[in-house]
C-alpha cells in the first residue's frame, strides 16, 4: 500500500551538532505498517583531524508512539601499531603492511589504504601476502580498524571481513557496516546499491534483517529496484528473509519480480521524492 503520510523526524540539528549544521532526517514507513515499524537508525561522522565525532539517532516507532533516542560520541584515529605486539609473530613483510596501513590511515586516504589492503590477496611473488585466508588476525583486525575510521565511504570494503572466521573480526566489520549504512548524507540509491552489494554476502539472519531495514529509507523506486536485486542476485538466506518480511517493505504476499513491478506500478514516487530521499548534498 502506498504510503500516505510521510511519518518522520524532523532533527534541527544545529542545536545538538554544532559544526555539522542543520540536519533533516526522515523516515517512511508503508501505509498499514507504519504503526509496526521497527527500529530505524540514523547516524551522521564527521572527522576532524585525529578525532571522529559520532552522532546516532535511534527511532522506535510501536503502537502509533514515537521515541527519538539521541546518541554522540567521539572516537580517536586508531594507532594500530600500538594494537599488535611480539605475541603476535609478524614477519617483517606482514610489519611493513601493519606500517602502510598505519600511514594511509594518518594520511587519511582511503585510495592509498585499499591499494595496501588488495596485498592480502595478491601473490607472494607481487608482493602480497598469498591470499586471505593467509593475512594474519592482526592484520585483519587492523584493517578493519582503518575502514571503520572512513566510515560511509568504506562499506563496501567490509564485505570480505564481515565474512571472516573470526567472531571478534566478522562483528567489527558489520557494526562499522551498520553505522555507514545509517549515515543520513547516503542518498536512497547509494544505499541502494550498498544493500543490492551486501545481499549477495549475507547469511546470517539477524544481520541480513538489520540490511532490510534500510528499503524503509528508499522511494518507491529505488526500494522496489533493490528488492528486485535481492530476489534475483542475493544469497539464499537474504531472499528467504526477505519474502517472509515482504510486507514491511512492499506488500504481503509478494514474492516475485512480477509482483514487485506490480506494486510499483501502483505506488509511484511522489513528486518531492528527489529532495526528501536525496541525501545530505551539504554534507562534508
Amino acid at each position: 500500500m502506498k504510503s500516505k503520510v510521510k511519518s518522520g523526524i524532523v532533527i534541527l540539528a544545529s542545536v545538538l551538532l554544532g559544526a555539522i549544521g542543520s540536519w533533516l532526517l526522515f523516515g517512511r514507513t508503508t501505509g498499514d505498517d507504519a504503526a509496526a515499524a521497527r527500529e530505524q537508525k540514523f547516524a551522521k561522522s564527521v572527522r576532524l583531524g585525529n578525532v571522529k565525532k559520532i552522532t546516532e539517532i535511534s527511532v522506535n516507532r510501536k503502537g502509533g508512539e514515537k521515541s527519538v533516542r539521541i546518541v554522540e560520541s567521539e572516537s580517536e584515529r586508531p594507532n594500530l601499531m600500538q594494537s599488535v605486539d611480539e605475541d603476535d609473530g609478524l614477519t617483517d613483510v606482514q610489519r611493513s603492511v601493519l606500517m602502510e596501513i598505519q600511514d594511509a590511515l594518518d594520511a587519511d586516504d582511503l585510495r592509498a589504504l585499499r591499494r595496501v589492503l588488495s596485498r592480502f590477496v595478491a601473490g607472494v611473488g607481487e608482493g602480497g601476502l598469498g591470499g586471505y585466508a593467509n593475512v594474519p588476525r592482526a592484520l585483519r583486525l587492523a584493517a578493519v580498524q582503518a575502514l571503520g575510521w572512513f566510515g560511509k565511504d568504506a562499506v563496501a570494503d567490509l564485505v570480505d571481513f564481515m565474512a571472516d572466521p573470526d567472531e571478534e573480526i566478522s562483528t567489527s566489520a558489520f557494526d562499522q557496516f551498520e553505522l555507514a549504512l545509517a549515515d543520513v548524507s547516503l542518498s536512497d540509491r547509494e544505499r541502494a546499491d550498498i544493500v543490492k552489494t551486501m545481499s549477495k554476502a549475507l547469511t546470517d539472519e539477524d544481520r541480513i534483517d538489520t540490511m532490510l531495514v534500510c528499503l524503509n529509507e528508499m522511494r518507491n523506486s529505488v526500494r522496489a529496484e533493490t528488492v528486485i536485486a535481492i530476489l534475483s542476485e542475493g544469497s539464499a538466506k537474504a531472499k528467504e528473509v526477505l519474502v517472509e518480511q515482504i510486507g514491511a517493505y512492499i506488500e504481503d504476499g509478494v514474492s516475485t519480480v512480477e509482483g514487485v513491478e506490480k506494486w510499483l506500478a501502483e505506488n509511484p514516487d511522489d513528486a518531492d521524492d528527489e529532495l526528501f530521499y536525496g541525501g545530505d548534498q551539504d554534507a562534508e
